[in-house]
């Protein structure tokens, strides 16, 4: 042993009691700062909320409407101690009435609360309407592309008609009796159209 060590203290002698009451000591400081800083946050939290709402009402409201509204009590009116005790005892007599006799059930109208509705720019959609084009085309790309090996019914019977042994037209798969209403129309006016030119 060197003579250095001969100098060190022993290390003091801990209790069990002394380092639990250390211990709770430490962690109850440790709550009681957090304690006080969430305290803090509520406090700046209603400061600031207090402070929105006044700015919403100097922003919404007239001077004179603010001026009577800050003119009224905060509180409801304050009942005297009589006026508590006779109503004390009028509740009293309404809970024994009601005990005896089977309750009914009041049927109150549903109110719809027009806090439902807000007001939007059209214009905000046209957005959407865009968005749904570009997953359109998309899908389009993805399933029917220059890479991919699909196409749609009618392009295969085309191809497979015109590259086949036997050559012949390509299939359509359209209602023929659609449009006659326009054929008509169109034959009807390319007939005036002859006879004022007079051709």
């Amino acid at each position: 042993m060197s003579p250095d060590s001969e100098d060190e203290e022993a290390p003091e002698e801990v209790t069990f009691q002394s380092a639990k009451s250390q211990a709770v000591d430490t962690a109850r400081k440790v709550r009681q700062a957090a304690k006080r800083e969430k305290d803090l946050l509520k406090e700046k939290r209603k400061l600031k909320q207090e402070l929105f709402t006044e700015q919403k009402k100097r922003k919404l409201l007239d001077e004179d409407i603010l001026q009577t509204v800050s003119a009224l009590p905060d509180k409801p009116y304050e009942t005297s101690k009589d006026e508590d005790v006779a109503q004390d005892k009028g509740n009293a007599l309404m809970n024994d009435q009601m005990k005896k006799k089977p309750q009914k059930r009041e049927l109150k109208p549903k109110i719809r609360l027009q806090e439902n509705y807000k007001v939007v720019h059209l214009e905000d959609y046209s957005h959407k309407n865009l968005q749904q084009q570009k997953a359109k085309e998309f899908v389009q790309h993805a399933l029917y592309g220059r890479i991919k090996n699909r196409t749609t019914a009618n392009e295969f019977l085309s191809v497979a008609s015109k590259k086949g042994v036997v050559k012949k037209p390509a299939f359509h798969f359209s209602d023929q009796t659609w449009g006659e209403a326009e054929k008509k129309k169109s034959e009807r006016f390319n007939l005036l159209w002859r006879d004022r030119k007079k051709l």
